[in-house]
């Protein structure tokens, strides 16, 4: 005989762990938030354990709660999953076009837990390098530098900001107190801000001037086609690179790589969603924006 717990406390529990609110999975699951609220104590007094706990304002998973969460939700999910194929609604599949960096960086690392709470939806990721021309031929979302576009929406996602980094060992070796003085003398690895650059140092160029740096007129650069390349250099000690915050912000955190002390510098670039305006109530399409939405406002944790 099966032990099973109230599937309607278990349903309200996963999508309270899920959104990390009682509103938010009483909006999901159209029930009152008392209702979503009282589901939990039946399903906790069901275990005979606490599966969530209040700190502060916030709700957290216990640590039952966690394990618990994880099992939950991938169950639900194959069984939702099961339950399309059943209903003959099979898989939704949906072409999602980014900018080479954006997508290998920013979205690849995160594909996993989008894959986990959407197994449904089979999203294909598609890499440009210049701007895409929107179009349903091509994809159904697009990340792009355009705000609007004659029958699409868009949502800012990302303010590209330029960060000076370096590997630990190359960090040890610049006056911390005299950093903007000796910049000169080190190795500054370029990337070309455009394709149409036909100098090195560019890059240099945009953030010295943004925060007030004179660089010498003769200033050589060490220059590469794609950050991508000038981090690698970086990372392995060959000088210091400006890159993308959001290419690099795992790095740092990791400690792998090393911010000089100073505020970076907006690019001038923004990177939007944009899709269709007719297609705003396809549910695939919108679980797949607000995932993006949800995951640019965030700091990427893997």
């Amino acid at each position: 005989m099966r032990t099973l717990p109230p599937l309607n406390a278990l349903i309200a529990f996963e999508a309270v762990a899920r959104n990390q609110s009682v509103a938010k999975a009483g909006e999901e699951l159209g029930i009152s938030q008392s209702a979503v609220s009282h589901r939990l104590r039946l399903l906790e007094e069901y275990l005979a354990e606490p599966l969530l706990i209040k700190v502060g304002r916030q709700l957290q998973l216990s640590e039952a709660g966690r394990s618990y969460f994880s099992e939950v939700e991938r169950i639900l999910n194959e069984l939702s999953h099961i339950t399309r194929q059943v209903k003959g609604e099979g898989v939704a599949q949906l072409r999602l076009t980014a900018y080479s960096s954006f997508a290998l960086k920013r979205l690849i690392p995160l594909l996993p837990s989008f894959r986990a709470r959407n197994p449904e939806i089979d999203l294909r990721l598609q890499m440009i390098t210049e701007e895409p021309v929107l179009s349903s031929a091509t994809g159904d979302l697009f990340i792009c530098f355009a705000d609007s576009a004659p029958g699409y929406v868009s949502h800012l996602l990302h303010k590209e900001r330029l960060v000076a980094v370096c590997s630990p060992s190359f960090y040890q070796e610049i006056d911390q107190n005299n950093w903007r003085q000796e910049l000169p003398q080190f190795p500054l690895l370029s990337c070309d801000l455009d394709e149409d650059a036909q100098q090195p140092g560019g890059d240099w160029a945009v953030w010295s001037k943004g925060l007030g740096i004179s660089l010498p007129s003769n200033q050589g650069f060490h220059s590469f086609s794609h950050q991508v390349l000038a981090l690698e250099a970086a990372a392995t000690g060959q000088g210091i690179a400006l890159v993308s915050d959001f290419i690099v912000e795992k790095d740092i955190r990791e400690g792998s790589l090393v911010d000089l002390p100073v505020s970076s510098v907006y690019t001038g670039y923004d990177f939007y969603l944009c899709y269709k305006q007719a297609r705003s109530r396809d549910q695939g399409l919108r679980a797949v924006a607000d995932w993006l939405i949800e995951t640019a406002a965030s700091p990427l944790e893997v």
